[in-house]
């Protein structure tokens, strides 16, 4: 019997899911990105299905994120604290021991974190319940990590949904660990990590596998004190824009699939203009510049060497 599982709605471990469950290569919002910000190549290169060579990225930099998703949604790999008594003397997870046990532990399927990292994650979901309840969000662990599969556009489509609420009347959830939560910080992750596009692409598989229009919302949490929580929704403009640029990376997908032809970046040599900002900067430099020795007769450079001049200092401390 095989393992590709059918369109609609699954509730699948991570690790399944990564390695693409669907009855041909599908597309992922991560996939999906990375075909429209680089090359067709670089997308190949990120598919299970296709790269022979494929290996799921792990890094000691995605933990906090994993036990603060495990924590909030109440699924996923779960942690566990390192104990203090076999970290070196600085509390760094450098001793033999401390490495015998994260790798124990990784292989057994958890994330592994310093007893310091585990109180933040407690304070983290703490802060997180309390603002989700304010807010009136239920995020039911029963309801997290739902997986939905779909055609589109002749191609497979996957998408792993942190929270799907059973009320079809609910958003979709994303929760999304940063440094800076506030609006205007996340609206700038949305722009430079393509987060729109995943939006898009999770609510055009989730109607496709479902039949259910839903609307999107990310939750975004720091990971310092105080633990400050946005919840945040791409506009209606953002989204149809990004709706645009989800339906060419399909239709790239089913092109390069057909053809089965990856092509990277063009060959020849690229001529790039500059943006105005980055030559505005040194315009106003040159002004500046320019304005002070109108003043004062001297080069800026001049009065930089008088300044930084031993003398000087001599003088400035007697």
């Amino acid at each position: 019997m095989s393992d590709f599982l059918k369109s609609g709605v699954h509730q699948i471990d991570a690790d399944r899911y990564h390695a693409d469950p669907c009855q041909a290569p599908s597309l992922s919002s991560t996939v999906a990105k990375i075909l429209l910000a680089q090359s067709p190549l670089h997308a190949w290169t990120a598919s299970p299905r296709l790269n022979p060579d494929w290996e799921p990225k792990d890094s000691k930099t995605f933990d906090i994120g994993r036990a603060a998703h495990r924590a909030t949604l109440g699924a996923g790999s779960d942690f566990c604290a390192i104990p203090d008594g076999i970290l070196a003397s600085n509390g760094a997870a450098s001793t033999k021991a401390a490495k015998d046990f994260i790798a124990e532990a990784r292989d057994a399927g958890l994330t592994p974190l310093k007893s310091g990292e585990v109180v933040q994650i407690d304070a983290m979901k703490a802060k997180i319940a309390d603002k989700l309840t304010a807010l009136q969000i239920d995020l039911d662990p029963a309801h997290s990590e739902i997986v939905a599969l779909a055609q589109m556009d002749s191609i497979w489509c996957r998408a792993m949904i942190d929270n799907v609420p059973a009320d079809p009347r609910a958003p979709l959830y994303d929760f999304k660990t940063t440094t800076d939560a506030s609006p205007d910080a996340a609206m700038r992750a949305v722009m430079n990590y393509g987060y729109d596009i995943q939006a898009a692409h999770y609510l055009d598989t989730w109607k496709a596998a479902t039949g259910d229009d839903r609307l999107f919302r990310f939750i975004f949490q720091e990971k310092e004190a105080p633990f400050e929580v946005s919840v945040i929704e791409v506009g209606p403009d953002s989204l149809a824009m990004a709706r645009k640029k989800i339906a060419r990376a399909r239709a790239m997908w089913a092109n390069c699939l057909h053809a089965d032809d990856w092509p990277g970046y063009p060959l020849g040599v690229h001529r790039i203009e500059l943006p105005e900002f980055f030559h505005a900067k040194w315009l106003e430099r040159e002004s500046v510049d320019a304005d002070y020795k109108r003043r004062t007769g001297r080069d800026v450079l001049d009065a930089a060497r008088q300044w930084q001049s031993p003398e000087t200092y001599r003088i400035a401390g007697e």
